[in-house]
């Protein structure tokens, strides 16, 4: 356990005890058994579930109150331990308390497993801007032999059933040659080896060293190899095998992920310190402070991932929740122009109506957007482009257009090849993910950029909004029909069966670029790692006026 304040703390344990050969034990600390640990005794309350802290004596056999303690020295990490005194003893609960007269009652304090606010993985992911990532939510687990572990943080292996595990997924970014880190966790119950392979050919091996606490996160655990040429549509496979020191007790093969960064920051990412320790303060509000000029939306949603349907709805209750609403001059949805084999002609039929509704609706129900219309780029596109051409050619330095690229950059390119070269440089197209910079069919990211428009780069949005579903239950449960329909439309997309990643997730990635926009973007110092509790205060901020 971790204390972060030493001191004595007084120990309770809830047992069952049936009579007078099952109901004692003792409690030590670090592998010692302190005299005030030893024989804490249960007279009362046989045949159920009873707290108890006192010690049996030679002068009270029943025990004696307030005698059963642990005195920590220093903070930081300490071993408790427990040791029956008779066989057949059972308990279920234990609580440490500095308050010497506290008394739990019933079940006691409602237990939880509390593993660290921050994600180690999160935090390096986000570390170089370029940074493409595969975490172990994009990896399969069903008879793969791992399990979520920590809450989903990592994926481990229970050495109880098994003792190796293999899980496959696909390489989904642009050619090209990376640093390849792989993010794994120490364990001091042994090293377990992990081996990665690049379509079955091994790429290398790597055993994390003996950690002192339970487990540890950071430079120590991950490993770099260096200038790997990867294809899109490489398998990439980790094999774990879990190790023990003595043969008894055995790691679990805990990791995060695999983060592929461009050929020389594979040091600075693996080097990039873990800020575990932060302070939880209550969530302000954000400040709406958005540049001059003019907001577009080019997103996509007809492509196999479905996290549009929740960013396309939070997108727009942000810009009507910010006053922003007359800003906006264009959004497009469906913008993948070719469709991929991994999303069936039909499955995408049903992305278009979707992706309309989510649109239409959210406008409707949050109101302001009456004079705009909302396009189908791909069913559109001939008026999508000209539309989008037409806010290009009205841009002025007074005037810029902001491009949010919510998705592949071929509608952005046919429309800047429609426009007046003279107002491209007053273009500004803001990107969070490779991902859809890579992703055209008729326009690569270098040939948007040599239109001469203003790249804004921001970190990857789904470091803190792609966050598992119960992170939005507060909009699924809130009074409010238009916080409910944002949600819903978020929900559709984890239930959505074409692929498997977004499953237990509630994504508003590409949304995360509204909100570095509304709050300021690079002339006022937007968010530009925003959270759903951001969200979440600007929302709800706007309902409750």
């Amino acid at each position: 356990m971790r204390f972060n304040n030493p001191g004595r703390y007084y120990v309770w344990v809830r047992a069952y005890s049936t009579g007078s050969e099952d109901n004692g034990i003792h409690v030590g600390l670090d592998g010692e058994w302190p005299e005030y640990g030893k024989r804490m005794q249960w007279c009362k309350g046989k045949n159920k579930w009873t707290w108890e802290s006192k010690q049996r004596t030679k002068e009270e056999h029943c025990g004696v109150p307030h005698q059963i303690y642990l005195d920590i020295e220093k903070a930081g990490t300490h071993d408790i331990q427990f040791s029956m005194r008779e066989d057949g003893f059972k308990f279920d609960k234990f609580i440490l308390t500095k308050d010497r007269n506290y008394t739990p009652k019933d079940e006691g304090l409602k237990v939880t497993t509390l593993w660290p606010m921050e994600s180690y993985y999160k935090q390096i992911a986000a570390s170089v801007i370029e940074n493409k990532t595969l975490p172990i939510a994009d990896f399969p687990i069903a008879g793969t032999g791992f399990y979520k572990h920590a809450g989903g943080k990592w994926l481990g292996i229970n050495p109880n059933k098994q003792k190796q595990a293999e899980t496959t997924t696909d390489f989904t970014f642009k050619n090209g040659t990376y640093d390849l880190v792989f993010v794994a966790v120490g364990e001091n119950d042994g090293q377990s080896e992990f081996e990665i392979s690049i379509n079955n050919k091994t790429l290398g091996t790597f055993k994390p060293p003996l950690s002192n606490e339970v487990f540890e996160e950071g430079e120590n655990n991950n490993t770099l190899w260096e200038k790997v040429q990867l294809k899109k549509g490489d398998k990439i496979t980790v094999r774990a095998k879990v190790g023990s020191a003595d043969g008894k007790e055995w790691a679990r093969a805990r990791w995060s992920g695999i983060i592929f960064t461009p050929v020389g920051k594979g040091k600075d990412v693996i080097t990039t310190p873990f800020q575990s320790n932060l302070e939880i303060v209550q969530n302000p509000v954000p400040i709406i402070q958005p540049p001059t000029g003019r907001i577009a939306v080019v997103a996509d949603g007809n492509s196999p991932d479905p996290d549009d349907l929740g960013g396309t709805a939070v997108s727009i209750a942000l810009l009507r929740a910010a006053g922003l609403e007359d800003r906006l001059v264009h959004y497009s949805h469906s913008c993948d122009l070719v469709r991929p084999k991994r999303i069936s002609e039909k499955a995408e039929k049903e992305r278009h109506a979707l992706m309309q509704s989510a649109c239409d609706m959210t406008a409707r129900r949050w109101g302001g957007f009456d004079e705009l219309t909302f396009l189908d780029a791909k069913w559109n596109k001939e008026k999508t482009i000209k539309d989008l051409a037409n806010a290009i050619d009205d841009s002025t330095a007074d005037n810029p257009l902001w491009i949010i690229e919510a998705g592949e950059p071929d509608i952005i390119g046919y429309a800047l090849e429609s426009s007046s070269k003279s107002k491209h440089q007053y273009v500004k197209v803001i990107t969070h993910h490779p991902a859809n910079d890579d992703a055209g069919d008729f326009f690569t990211w270098q040939q948007i950029l040599n239109f001469g428009i203003e790249e804004v780069r921001i970190p990857d949005q789904n470091t803190n909004l792609k966050v598992t579903i119960d992170k939005w239950n507060w909009a699924r449960d809130h009074k409010d029909a238009r916080v409910q329909q944002v949600w819903l439309f978020g929900k559709m997309a984890e239930v959505d069966d074409v692929v498997r990643f977004q499953k237990g997730k509630w994504d508003c990635s590409d949304a995360g670029m509204i909100l570095y926009w509304i709050t300021g973007a690079n002339v006022n110092n937007g968010i530009s790692r925003g959270t759903v509790d951001d969200v979440k205060s600007i929302l709800l901020n706007y309902i409750e006026k």
